[in-house]
């Protein structure tokens, strides 16, 4: 259920933290003050779907607070997890543009506070302001590269490898240089996790507990430390 959360801000309060979006961390203070005109602030619970796959694509949504995960089923009712969006991350752009039917699904993974942007008003404002067309587009192709490479991923790594680029790539997204390594807190639950490795749970497991026990990782409950990722990227393969 939607809800208005009671959070709601002033336009240049939202312009303001519509700064911090790396989307818009290049706009002009008059470009985000024309874009938090015809934004709306929207909170979800844990749990709820903001839409399904094959829904209108009628918005476009900037997380503010909270985790998304964007998910599509398998043909057997599996639910497989393309992407798990952090506060900063933007979704549902692309039917906005072009008003295709959404081609995943969009589901709260922690209660979501967000902005929704309406596409009739967001096409207004490309075509009023064609720099912010460019800085769209540039952001369009990041997702696409983005995408490339975890369909290569998919196609020619190994389980292992899979795995091993993915811990790669958390590390680079959340993790902290430490005395041992690069250390972080999973963000995700297992499963989640086993799913953008597109493995198994079982077997996520098994491969966290060889790297474990072969020095390359060290776990912690949900906190891993990537003590060796020269090795790591060796079992990309």
């Amino acid at each position: 259920m939607w809800s208005e959360g009671g959070w709601g801000l002033q336009t240049r309060d939202l312009g303001v933290a519509l700064r911090s979006v790396p989307l818009f961390a290049d706009f002009e203070p008059a470009e985000l003050e024309q874009l938090a005109a015809l934004s709306r602030t929207r909170s979800m619970p844990k749990g709820n779907v903001i839409f399904y796959e094959d829904d209108p694509g009628v918005s476009c949504y900037v997380i503010m607070s909270g985790k998304v995960k964007i998910v599509v089923n398998a043909d057997d009712g599996r639910e497989h997890i393309l992407g798990v969006l952090y506060e900063g991350d933007v979704f549902g752009e692309m039917s906005l543009i072009d008003g295709q039917p959404r081609s995943a699904s969009a589901i709260c993974a922690d209660d979501v506070q967000m902005v929704t942007i309406q596409r009739d008003d967001f096409l207004s404002l490309l075509r009023s302001n064609p720099d912010i067309s460019l800085k769209l587009l540039v952001t369009l192709s990041q997702r696409l590269r983005a995408a490339d490479r975890n369909m290569e991923s998919l196609a020619f790594l190994s389980a292992p490898g899979r795995v091993a680029r993915l811990l790669l790539q958390l590390g680079k997204e959340h993790g902290v240089p430490g005395a041992e390594g690069v250390v972080f807190t999973s963000p995700m639950t297992r499963q989640e996790l086993a799913s953008l490795a597109g493995t198994s749970r079982e077997t996520l497991t098994r491969v966290l507990m060889d790297y474990h026990d072969r020095g390359i990782i060290h776990l912690d409950k949900n906190r891993l430390t990537l003590r060796d990722e020269r090795k790591l990227r060796e079992m990309m393969v």
